[in-house]
């Protein structure tokens, strides 16, 4: 797999396991409020997106608050942890002359903290989440076009690393590369450049 110089991470399933804390979260939230839901199906539609899984329990604003506030309390089991090798691989990344960022739609307390919390946020030269206003959620290309225009990298040096499609018609959308980390096969056709079962093989 190429290496580049410019990594663009997203959080959610790609450098932290958060689906299995949110799932419960929103699983729990939806038979609190009678919602005939079943864990997997929960469970599938969050891997693709939080709007799907929204639209899947069909709770109102006011009722998923119940979720948003069981997914931002860290005692609420399972916990949100990094992925095995997510720090080997950014900081060989790193040492070999890369630079980081994170984009990612999870908010900075629930993403930035847990960089800081894991001692990730070393890696990172800056990071965009939806408390950064004016840009469009994925996969608008905006964000990723402001990061290469404010950092002044050049689009060919640059790569999106994330887990679902939306984070690779994002990547292309603005001239760069995508990288899918999907171990399950869950995405059945990308237009990403490169495929990952595990983190380790961007390095390998």
């Amino acid at each position: 797999m190429r290496r580049y110089s410019f990594y663009i991470w997203d959080f959610d399933g790609t450098l932290f396991d958060s689906y299995p804390h949110s799932t419960r979260a929103l699983y729990v939230t939806a038979r609190h409020y009678g919602a005939e839901v079943g864990y997997d199906e929960v469970s599938r539609a969050i891997r693709h997106s939080f709007a799907r899984a929204f639209a899947l329990v069909g709770l109102t604003d006011e009722q998923l608050s119940m979720f948003h506030r069981l997914r931002g309390d860290d005692a609420f089991p399972p916990p949100i942890v990094p992925f095995p090798h997510a720090e080997a691989v950014l900081r060989a990344l790193y040492e070999g002359g890369a630079r980081h960022t994170l984009y990612t739609h999870s908010n900075h307390k629930m993403s930035v903290r847990f960089l800081r919390q894991y001692g990730l946020d070393r890696w990172f030269d800056g990071w965009v989440t939806p408390d950064d206003p004016g840009f469009a959620m994925k996969p608008d290309p905006g964000a990723i076009r402001y990061i290469l225009e404010h950092r002044h990298i050049d689009p060919a040096d640059a790569v999106m690393v994330g887990d679902r499609e939306i984070d690779m018609r994002c990547a292309r959308d603005a001239g760069v590369d995508g990288i899918l980390v999907d171990p399950d096969r869950l995405v059945a056709e990308t237009c990403a450049r490169y495929r990952a079962d595990d983190l380790m093989k961007i390095i390998l």
